[in-house]
């Protein structure tokens, strides 16, 4: 059984190495993509002006609802009954400053092992937490600070999501109970509340906000 379990971690951990780099080269490939006027075929060349590109890494337990976040910001609307990632999840936003492209990594125990490799090419850490699922704040908390420490100078944005259960904890309980007091003053942290509604965004934190908070930190 121990054997099995390696094998099972070492094959998550290989997929979602594999999805990250095809993310990567399709991005290289479409940025490459130019229509050339002179012909009826697409040529592959430089833009003039290429536009701005800053990954956002999308992390948080399994059931978090990283999925129904980033499907919010897609437009799509969140799903019911979505399950949890096990690879990953990837969409770009385009701004007029610059193009947003959220990188969602599974948030299984076999993934989580993983997740500090994936900081060096990020340039803001979303962070989702089930802010109704009590027992498992614990382990939010200890995953969060694991990530603060592997990166000192990262901008962080924490989603309290899940606001709209009845049993979710309050904004100020959450910052307790993550203890992001100790953290706030050293470096760009911030604490929105969310929901999984039909957009996955609350009235507190609205896509706009959302969006234009991101900007402000990339």
């Amino acid at each position: 059984m121990v054997v099995l379990r390696h094998i099972s971690v070492a094959f998550s951990a290989a997929m979602a190495a594999v999805g990250t780099a095809l993310f990567i080269a399709l991005n290289i490939f479409y940025k490459r993509r130019v229509w050339s006027p002179e012909s009826d075929y697409y040529t592959f060349r430089e833009e003039e002006e290429e536009r701005s590109e800053k990954q956002v890494l999308v992390l948080g337990l399994d059931g978090a609802g990283k999925s129904s976040v980033l499907q919010g910001l897609s437009g799509a609307g969140s799903r019911k009954g979505c399950r949890p990632t096990r690879g990953f999840n990837f969409i770009s936003l385009h701004t007029p400053a610059c193009q947003l492209d959220f990188l969602e990594i599974g948030g299984g125990e076999d993934l989580r092992m993983y997740w500090v490799d994936y900081l060096r090419r990020t340039h803001i850490l979303v962070y989702v937490v089930d802010s109704s699922d009590r027992g498992r704040l614990p382990q939010a908390k200890d995953e969060l600070h694991r990530l603060l420490k592997a990166d000192t100078d990262l901008p962080v944005v924490v989603l309290g999501n899940k606001q709209d259960k009845p049993d979710a904890v309050s904004v100020p309980e959450l910052r307790e109970a993550l203890s992001l007091s100790s953290v706030a003053d050293q470096r760009k942290l911030f604490l929105l509340a969310s929901q999984s509604g039909s957009d996955g965004l609350s009235r507190t934190c609205s896509l706009q906000k959302f969006q234009d908070l991101l900007l402000t930190l990339v």
